[in-house]
């Protein structure tokens, strides 16, 4: 999701400068405005995320993203979209770091290297693909919000009265059950 934040925004430029009549150096500060906040927050979002548990971090951090996107598309004022665009960095933040650290605790061994192998394809993909995505929504429309639309679908999918945490050591031998999984109720 964070890759999105970045790749789906840049070819909508040219169409940001005109709407909102800033410049060309200005309409940099919307990418800064999304990843500092990635670049100050990760270590302490890891150590919440150990201590807190990564449901509690990952969670509010999609709604987060979310809706800060979402109100990037209506907003008109350039320092308002500046501020929205940090609130989506921080809700942003917790992605990178937590999609590998879920992998790792779900998947033993060769099943780990296989998911962390197809994730990694994936979010190569979707940084060659969401760009025309992006630039052809911005030519649709500038307020099509894509990308909150993907995070209430991933978030209701996912959501936490559906997540368990995944067994304890002992739990799977007990059990006879070998790898770690994610389960839904």
């Amino acid at each position: 999701m964070a890759v999105l934040g970045v790749s789906s925004i840049t070819p909508a430029f040219p169409r940001i400068i005109e709407e909102l009549n800033i410049s060309r150096t200005d309409v940099g500060m919307l990418i800064t405005a999304f990843t500092l906040p990635g670049v100050v927050l990760t270590p302490f979002i890891g150590i919440l995320a150990d201590r807190w548990g990564r449901r509690r971090i990952l969670v509010p951090s999609l709604f987060l993203f979310g809706l800060a996107g979402g109100a990037c598309a209506l907003v008109r004022e350039f320092d308002i979209l500046i501020a929205l665009r940090v609130l989506q960095g921080v809700g942003a933040a917790s992605l990178g770091l937590l999609n590998l650290t879920i992998l790792g605790d779900l998947f033993q061994r060769r099943q780990r290297a296989a998911a962390i192998g197809l994730n990694a394809s994936v979010l190569n993909i979707g940084v060659a693909v969401y760009p025309l995505i992006g630039g052809g929504s911005s030519h649709i429309c500038l307020e099509l919000p894509v990308s909150p639309a993907i995070d209430c679908h991933t978030h209701w999918y996912y959501r936490p009265s559906l997540v368990k945490q995944p067994r304890t050591q002992e739990q799977r031998k007990s059990s006879g059950i070998s790898g770690q999984r994610l389960e839904l109720s």
